[in-house]
């Protein structure tokens, strides 16, 4: 429950033993290796290997495997449950290298399958739109590439269908008499015709045929007749759909691979992992030089792996101006809130972790933010489902262990408030003629004024426990002085307060006030400025008692998901049907879960963000990246768990 301890390493090695020592450091996953900060000796380039082609080259082959994945998933499916592990290798098999090649070619097939699918598909797409462009013509036996004659030009067009086509024939006779229409198809849309006229004619019949909306046949170039070319078409679409069906069936067949280009894609993000961090380290022809952080801890196992190599190396603490990545320790209790804090920001190196912290904090006011029972249950059975059905990890694994500490919480609330899915209880049993009443030891809906004084008074608790941390924090550093008037001060004014508002005497309360007035100048260098220091001081009760009042949200939730869940009792109870009160009972609730659930989470983060967290958290904290084995697919295990 602590930020784990760094170590500085520092380490010269042979060139020669230098891709399996990144190989193995890789496989202890215990250290980060930094940018080599080369002296102007080394300033020469050279002094650097430049893997950017290699790195950009196997991107590009984990971007087509990923690619590849997705296809199959397209043309080869396989169901998965709701919840689906990943799968699990054993050390040897993933790093032996095995069906690399394989999963390559199997790539390379799936890629090459999917682009001429995609040619079939605009051939088809080419060859239907031919055919019903054709259409309006098919019942002419004049073939296109009879379409004039010295003296006389036969053209293939066709009129909108609501234009009439003597019409247009009587009008195309009137602007020249030698002129030949003759219907020869049609759609509800378009009517097509064949056009003959002389030479000479068809300038004339050129306005003629813009008023009725004429469009030449597309066949430009073409040759045989119209039913000559769908025919054609026809017989082209059918084989371009058998060798589409051919593809699909290929690409179906690659189901099989999914597995060996799973494990590609995991392989090449080792591989990428590797080449960046060559990148970091120095070298000469016979030798490489790196640095980097390696928690404490992991010390012992990286020494014993150093001392197989021919090598150099130097342990040292950090030095005052290193930025040290941060890296958290935590037990099973507080290691789900690692997602709270990581939302926020990581401490500083040198700071203090939160976790162990906010931990009570955070359960308590989410539960007393839903306080109710069945709620809480449902986030307890939903939380042990699946952790027994998903192997979890990441933030999807502290997820779930703050879900179920928030369910414990918000189930011990709901007993408090007597809430089993609002007033359900009391709802049912009226329908049946008797109504029960679970027993409650604080009513947020009838007596709101007592909630709001616990969740004010909680919420100065948090407030000063977070002062008393920031205390901790100077009296470790060596400024037990700053802590007697930074923090003592402020709590012997707030404690002369509560004894004023409590009848009590003034005088500590004044004490409170000359001592912020006598200390928070201190830093300043003039006596003027000492004295404006500590009346300026005195401004910051106004934010305590901004930062206390900011409690009164968990009232306020309290209140409205109860009054959200009273509303779904009474509209299932109206119908006056337990048949129809189940559904709308269910759909209500789930619906309540699901809007005060965010809500919940966020008001209860911020309050440890910004109320509890301002008044000692140090953050900016940079997370620990060792060069390690990152997996997407497959879960790393030993062989006989494999």
């Amino acid at each position: 429950m602590a930020i784990v301890k760094m170590k500085k390493l520092r380490m010269v090695a042979l060139s020669s033993e230098k891709v399996d020592l990144l190989k193995h450091l890789q496989r202890l996953s215990c250290l980060e290796i930094r940018q080599f900060p080369a002296p102007e000796s080394l300033a020469d380039p050279g002094a650097f290997d430049d893997n950017s082609e290699r790195i950009k080259e196997l991107k590009r082959m984990r971007a087509d495997a990923e690619k590849a994945l997705k296809l199959l998933k397209k043309y080869a499916y396989v169901k998965s449950g709701l919840f689906s592990n990943r799968d699990l290798i054993s050390r040897d098999e993933f790093f032996s290298g095995e069906g690399w090649d394989e999963a390559v070619s199997s790539v390379r097939t799936i890629l090459d399958a999917d682009e001429r699918l995609s040619v079939l598909r605009g051939e088809e797409l080419a060859a239907g739109s031919l055919m019903s462009s054709l259409s309006l013509w098919k019942d002419c036996s004049v073939p296109f590439e009879l379409d004039h004659t010295s003296s006389s030009r036969v053209m293939l067009g066709s009129i909108p269908a609501f234009k009439d086509t003597d019409a247009f024939s009587s009008a195309l006779e009137q602007a020249d008499g030698e002129v030949f229409v003759s219907r020869v198809g049609g759609d509800r849309d378009r009517t097509g015709l064949m056009l003959v006229c002389s030479n000479e004619s068809l300038t004339a019949l050129q306005p003629v045929l813009r008023d009725y909306g004429y469009e030449p046949a597309p066949v430009e170039g073409m040759t045989g007749t119209a039913k000559d070319n769908i025919v054609s078409a026809s017989r082209s679409l059918d084989s371009l759909r058998a060798a589409g069906d051919e593809l699909l069936t290929r690409l179906s067949e690659q189901g099989a691979s999914r597995r060996r280009i799973k494990l590609l894609y995991d392989r090449l993000t080792m591989e990428i992992d590797m080449a960046e961090a060559d990148e970091k380290l120095a070298n000469t022809a016979a030798a490489f030089a790196l640095t980097g952080w390696v928690p404490e801890p992991d010390v012992p196992a990286l020494e014993n792996l150093l001392g197989k190599y021919c090598c150099a190396y130097e342990l040292s603490d950090p030095e005052p101006d290193d930025t040290v990545p941060v890296k958290l320790k935590n037990n099973r209790l507080t290691e789900p809130l690692n997602m709270v804090t990581e939302m926020y920001s990581l401490p500083d190196y040198r700071g203090i972790d939160p976790n162990p912290l906010i931990t009570p904090f955070f359960c308590i006011f989410f539960g007393m933010m839903f306080n109710d029972l069945g709620y809480g249950l449902v986030f307890i059975i939903a939380s042990l489902i699946i952790r027994s059905k998903v192997r979890l990890r990441g933030t999807m694994k502290y997820m779930m262990g703050l879900v179920l500490m928030c369910g414990v919480t918000t189930s011990i609330m709901g007993l408090i408030t007597g809430s089993f899915f609002g007033d359900s209880i009391t709802v049912i049993s009226s329908m049946f003629g008797r109504e029960i009443t679970l027993p409650s030891m604080l009513d947020p809906l009838s007596d709101p004024m007592k909630v709001l004084i616990i969740s004010v008074a909680f919420g100065a608790v948090h407030i000063i426990f977070g002062m008393a941390v920031k205390a901790y924090m100077l009296i470790r550093d060596g400024h037990p002085l700053d802590a007697l008037f930074d923090v003592g001060s402020w709590w012997l004014l707030f404690a002369g307060i509560a004894v004023l508002a409590t009848g009590g005497t003034y005088w500590i309360a004044v004490a409170g006030v000359a001592a912020l007035l006598l200390t928070q100048g201190r830093a300043k260098p003039t006596v003027a400025g000492k004295i404006i220091g500590g009346l300026a001081s005195l401004y910051d009760i106004t934010s305590y008692l901004s930062d206390v009042l900011s409690y009164s949200r968990i009232m306020a939730l309290m209140l409205a998901g109860g009054i959200v869940a009273s509303i779904v009792n009474i509209l299932g109870s109206l119908p006056g049907s337990i048949i129809l009160f189940i559904p709308i009972f269910i759909i209500g609730h789930v619906f309540n879960i699901g809007i005060n659930v965010i809500g919940t989470y966020v008001h209860a983060a911020r309050l440890q963000y910004l109320e509890f967290f301002g008044k000692f958290y140090v953050d900016g904290g940079r997370a620990f990246r060792p060069l390690g084995i990152t997996t997407k697919y497959f879960d790393i295990v030993e062989e006989d768990q494999a």
